[in-house]
């Protein structure tokens, strides 16, 4: 894991530029730094977290003639495979990177390469004799790549603190990526939340070629489709062995390998995989003074089943500094509360591997979420308008937890259509909540209130939960969870790796019919099936779903309401005209009064808030100093 920074074209920086890119993202890679640079012509820059060669995999890496040069932030898994079939063809390879199958592979293949690759990578490729910068993200988009046009080039960076660290555009705050981080809590892809900064979508290529910028597709993915005629016990074969060979190539390292254990179905199956194929396994979790957040009983007792050694850590709710260092090692506007625990986490972790393996991904490539029973249960029912009401009612009452809210949100969303439905489940502010919350100055320069409801959570074509997957996989997998899990694992050096989100895995899913996803009501059936078949207690099979939330909202009534208050009734945030002070002193004083629960809503504005003042009311000067205080 490491990170990348640079540029191609003429731009008018020298090569201390290059070293303050890559000081400003020293974390992601704190082992040691590799330039790669042809004057008026393209600098690759590369911070390297040693996980495989550690003595000789030092990069940028080129191929034999020096005329090609790559770097990787990520991991190659099959780069064995992919070695002895260069070298059959006559490559000669310097070191033992996985990175360096790139190069070679690049040679024989062109950007078709990216196809042959089993992994989580961004890659920044140079081809002199083409005049060429390649640019590309992985299928499922695990690993960051942001990139913006500069005067004479195109600048690139692992993070936005490495592209603004250089200077290359002023911070400004892009009302429309706003709008749309507002509805989401994240910012989809390709906007960032700056002005003439973007990101490439998973499984994006971008071209720079004689200062000419094309991006395109190179891998998409749609669930349905499948064949039907598998039996219920073929596919379990089949997943089977997918997911121990995924978990088996996530073991390799020349370091330390622990795993992320919430007790959970899918980060308890990897850690049996992770039993099968490895001795003295490490499990480490964060657990909750709150009984209704806590987990850790669950982690303990599957840590024990497969005989790991379990480290946990309780979070309590002193924890503004944490939520500063979460806000700077976004670099985006993002508001999933889960970054608080995963930082933390990873933190705990970093101390004792430098590897981790996660269950990330499991629920979008397999129904895992209430809102996907909702869903699918609503599109059979179709429009219950006259029922759906006095149901609602019948709710109302129920206690103020985020189970109950996104109940609430299905049952209201009953007389809807199927994208307006799920659309209402996937919004924290929905088109008449951002019409009620931002001034008509502000909502006129984004755009309009409409942007992600109508846009970015267009539903695909397709037929029961296939469609909801496929539109998850795309917008709330890597704008949500994957940024989440890079940006805090990345701020202490920790490599995070899913075998749930290998490409095989998620392409066997998308094969898989609906029927095996979502069975009489039960979310991530095939999962569960394979769980129960590999030992697990069915207990800890059918135990309510948790997630990996924080009692945030409890808090807000208490130990950090004062801060709550202060940032959101401060002048500096009332003093931007984006939203009318009287709504939001409203969410305020009935999530406060126990009226309603506002949490998700609250912590948007907070930590938009939060951004705002650490990444543009400094112009920039944040990141930029860092990096020359690390020069």
């Amino acid at each position: 894991m490491c990170g990348l920074a640079g540029w191609a074209g003429a731009p008018t920086h020298d090569s201390r530029t290059l070293v303050r890119m890559c000081a400003a993202i020293a974390h992601r890679g704190p082992d040691d730094f590799g330039t790669h640079v042809v004057p008026g012509r393209v600098a690759l820059g590369f911070r390297r977290l040693s996980i495989i060669d550690l003595t000789g995999g030092a990069q940028p890496i080129t191929n034999e003639s020096g005329d090609v040069a790559v770097t990787v932030n990520g991991e190659i898994y099959n780069f064995r495979e992919l070695r002895q079939e260069l070298e059959s063809r006559g490559h000669r390879f310097s070191t033992g990177s996985d990175a360096e199958v790139v190069v070679h592979l690049y040679e024989d293949e062109g950007p078709r390469c990216l196809r042959r690759l089993r992994g989580m990578f961004a890659i920044a490729l140079w081809d002199g004799p083409r005049d060429r910068l390649l640019l590309a993200r992985d299928r499922l988009g695990v690993k960051p790549l942001y990139f913006a046009e500069a005067p004479k080039g195109l600048v690139y960076g692992s993070e936005p603190g490495a592209i603004l660290a250089g200077g290359f555009l002023a911070p400004r705050t892009d009302l429309k990526a706003i709008v749309q981080y507002l509805t989401l809590q994240y910012v989809p892809a390709p906007l960032t939340g700056f002005v003439g900064l973007r990101k490439l979508r998973p499984g994006e290529l971008l071209l720079w070629e004689s200062g000419r910028t094309s991006v395109e597709r190179w891998w998409t993915i749609s669930h349905g489709g499948g064949n039907d005629d598998v039996s219920d016990e073929e596919r379990l074969d089949q997943l089977d062995r997918v997911l121990s060979e995924a978990t088996r190539l996530r073991l390799i390292a020349d370091v330390p390998v622990g795993a992320f254990l919430s007790g959970g179905i899918d980060s308890s199956l990897v850690l049996s995989y992770m039993a099968e194929h490895a001795r003295d396994v490490r499990t480490f979790s964060i657990d909750f003074p709150h009984a209704r957040f806590s987990e850790g009983v669950y982690a303990r007792e599957v840590a024990r089943l497969y005989g790991a050694q379990h480290d946990e850590f309780t979070v309590e709710p002193d924890i503004i500094p944490t939520i500063a260092a979460t806000v700077q090692a976004a670099g985006e506007p993002f508001a999933d509360s889960s970054a608080i625990p995963t930082y933390l986490l990873s933190e705990i972790t970093r101390r004792h591997v430098t590897v981790a393996l996660s269950g990330d991904g499991g629920d979008e490539a397999f129904a895992g979420y209430l809102r996907h029973r909702l869903a699918t249960a609503a599109d059979r029912l179709g429009p219950l308008p006259v029922l759906a009401r006095p149901v609602a009612r019948m709710i109302e009452h129920l206690p103020l937890d985020g189970r109950a809210t996104q109940l609430k949100r299905g049952v209201n969303a009953l007389s809807r259509t199927s994208h307006d439905r799920y659309a209402s489940m996937m919004a924290h502010f929905d088109p008449d909540a951002l019409e009620r919350l931002c001034t008509p100055a502000f909502l006129e320069e984004a755009g309009g209130s409409r942007q992600a409801s109508d846009d970015v959570l267009a539903l695909p074509e397709g037929r029961g939960v296939d469609r909801y997957l496929t539109l998850d996989t795309a917008t709330y997998l890597p704008g949500d969870l994957l940024l989440k899990v890079d940006r805090m694992s990345m701020a202490h050096a920790l490599e995070v790796r899913s075998p749930l989100l290998d490409h095989e895995v998620h392409e066997l899913a998308a094969r898989t019919p609906a029927r095996m996803k979502l069975r009489r009501g039960e979310t991530k059936w095939l999962l569960k099936q394979l769980a129960r078949r590999r030992g697990m207690p069915e207990h800890l099979v059918t135990r309510r779903k948790m997630g990996f939330g924080i009692p945030v909202g409890e808090w807000f009534r208490a130990e950090l309401r004062p801060w709550l208050e202060e940032t959101l009734r401060d002048p500096i945030t009332r003093e931007r005209g984006w939203f009318r002070p009287a709504e939001v002193d409203r969410l305020l004083s009935d999530h406060l009064d126990r009226r309603a629960d506002h949490t998700p809503r609250l912590w948007s504005l907070a930590m938009l808030e939060l951004w705002q003042r650490n990444w543009i009311d400094n112009g920039g000067r944040g990141p930029a100093a860092r990096a020359r205080e690390a020069e």
